[in-house]
């Protein structure tokens, strides 16, 4: 039997599966409680305490396992736990005679579905951390915790489960978890997100999962076709162990490379932090294609000064070794708070106040960020400053004339995301006023299609290999001519959008750390010259299923 879902993280893994429930699974919600109030809220105020340092630590280790940019979605659920939209309704339950474990499921559930309902896309993400949350705590008071359950599994096993959590997903053990199957989730989802960090092969949504499969039954998870196939015949299984052999066997390939027809492809590395950038390097990465700048700031209870900030852009140079590094100025808006920095409250942040568009409203914020961008590149002329959510000319224009002001004689290369359609299709007039472009699909994809991805309600809409956003992609590369462009969103790492990335002339990719050695391998087997007739196919497509069709040809699978 094989379920089809999607591929949320390359790579094959096959073994018994250990399928996990919610901790607040079989709370009974209409339970009164039989202890005094003061003990009961005693028992909350402890479960929230040990919650919060269960958060704090598991922090910790995400920056340790993944880099300082995914270690943000785990800290963001200590705002929940202050939050006094869910606190205080817990604590009047309480006091109206609920348990504390009926309590806190009953209204994490309530809050995480109104959340999930809003058209706000930041507080709709927030719906997980609150349900993420809500399970810990009742874990907590429970003493059913999954962490002590992750941390004691024995031999080879695939995790399974209606959906996994971010924490979750950074308490599994690497040594014995080989791969992840879910019955809900999404590509973009932050514990798949963690698991292609993890290198965990990932499959998210299929559909059937809990009435099909149950805990020590044999499954096989392909997370580059998205399937879970139960009790996997030895063909099957020959060539997942094929699959997982050829992965952990991959060495890094520290030179740049060329497809088999002599066609360079710089494959650089999105990073957040010093470590992203230190293990960049260790994996092989020619480069950081993306330095996002805000994770300095939001680790700050103040914005940082000049001089803190130069000393960090120093060090991330330094930290490249002579590599080229582009620095992305401050992406922050109403869907990306920061300490210390007020942001007006907006009706809908991800078509608000963000990006180019606030840092140009705060002048000493910004002037203070590119005098110290400029310092840095000074010191290290291999380093880039791009800029974030550009419309049109005349914000490059205000950008220019305050680089001239802050930056004086020193020169550096100066370039623009392109992830506004406004800006796709300006993209032979914004190519002539910049030194470089990089597409960042993710948002991009996102405003062409109207679809925030974090949506679970439009994952069927969300989808990168749409026909417009493709068309898209041809109408930038055409747009740019000489000027040098590259793609730093999770197309860049798809293996299935290679081919057709090189063949539509994009021959500079940010990826992942982790996927920098996987790419490499790949841009070496591709013959570039053979692709022609493939993209024109994938691109005359109508329709996302003739796509996935015409990918099938051009990329075949598996």
């Amino acid at each position: 039997m094989i379920l089809q879902g999607i591929p949320a993280s390359g790579g094959c893994a096959l073994g018994p599966v250990v399928m996990l429930e919610p901790a607040g699974a079989d709370v009974d919600v209409t339970a009164r409680s039989t202890r005094p109030v003061p003990e009961s809220l005693d028992r909350l105020t402890a479960a929230v305490a040990a919650s919060r340092d269960d958060i704090v630590a598991i922090a910790a280790t995400a920056r340790e396992r993944i880099g300082a940019e995914n270690s943000a979605i785990v800290e963001a659920q200590l705002l929940v736990l202050d939050d006094p939209e869910w606190l205080e309704p817990v604590v009047a339950a309480i006091r109206g005679g609920a348990t504390p474990e009926g309590a806190v499921w009953a209204v994490s559930q309530e809050v995480a579905g109104l959340l999930a309902a809003l058209d706000d896309p930041y507080l709709a993400e927030r719906s997980a951390d609150v349900l993420d949350v809500g399970q810990r705590v009742v874990g907590h008071l429970t003493n059913r915790r999954r962490a002590p359950v992750l941390a004691g599994l024995e031999g080879d096993v695939i995790i399974g489960a209606y959906e996994l959590t971010p924490t979750d997903t950074l308490a599994l053990d690497l040594e014995v978890v080989r791969g992840i199957v879910t019955e809900v989730g999404s590509r973009t989802a932050h514990a798949a997100i963690i698991a292609r960090q993890l290198g965990i092969p990932a499959v998210v949504g299929a559909s059937g999962l809990l009435d099909a499969v149950c805990s020590g039954d044999v499954v096989l998870v392909d997370g580059d076709q998205g399937t879970c196939t139960l009790d996997p015949g030895d063909a099957e299984v020959a060539r997942a162990r094929s699959v997982a052999a050829a992965r952990a066997s991959q060495a890094v390939i520290v030179e740049r490379v060329a497809t088999s027809d002599g066609i360079e492809v710089v494959v650089l590395a999105n990073a957040g932090s010093i470590l992203d950038v230190e293990r960049a390097v260790g994996w092989g990465a020619d480069g950081i294609g993306l330095f996002r700048t805000e994770f300095l700031f939001m680790q700050s209870q103040a914005p940082p000064d000049e001089e803190e900030q130069a000393a960090y852009y120093a060090a991330v140079a330094q930290a490249a070794q002579g590599r080229p590094v582009t620095f992305r100025t401050l992406d922050i808006g109403g869907d990306k708070p920061v300490p210390g920095l007020h942001v007006e409250a907006e009706a809908n942040p991800f078509l608000g106040v963000r990006g180019v568009r606030l840092t140009l409203a705060d002048h000493d914020l910004f002037a203070a960020q590119l005098r110290a961008l400029a310092r840095t590149a000074a010191a290290y002329p291999e380093i880039s400053v791009m800029v974030p959510m550009v419309s049109g000319l005349e914000e490059l224009d205000e950008v220019r004339a305050l680089l001239a002001e802050c930056a004086g004689e020193t020169a550096f290369r100066f370039g623009t995301m392109i992830e506004v359609p406004s800006a796709a299709v300006l993209a032979a007039e914004v190519a002539d006023e910049v030194d470089f472009l990089s597409v960042g699909t993710n948002d991009l994809t996102a405003y062409v299609l109207a679809a925030d991805r974090g949506n679970t309600r439009l994952d069927y809409l969300y989808d990168e290999f749409h026909p417009a956003v493709l068309r898209t992609l041809r109408l930038i590369r055409a747009g740019a001519g000489a000027t040098p462009v590259s793609i730093c969103g999770e197309l860049a790492g798809d293996p299935r959008a290679l081919a057709l990335l090189v063949g539509l002339g994009y021959h500079r990719l940010s990826v992942s750390g982790p996927l920098v050695p996987v790419v490499k391998e790949r841009v070496r087997e591709l013959e570039a010259a053979g692709t022609a007739d493939g993209v024109a196919a994938v691109l005359s497509a109508r329709r996302r299923a003739d796509v996935s069709a015409a990918l099938d040809l051009l990329t075949p699978r598996g």
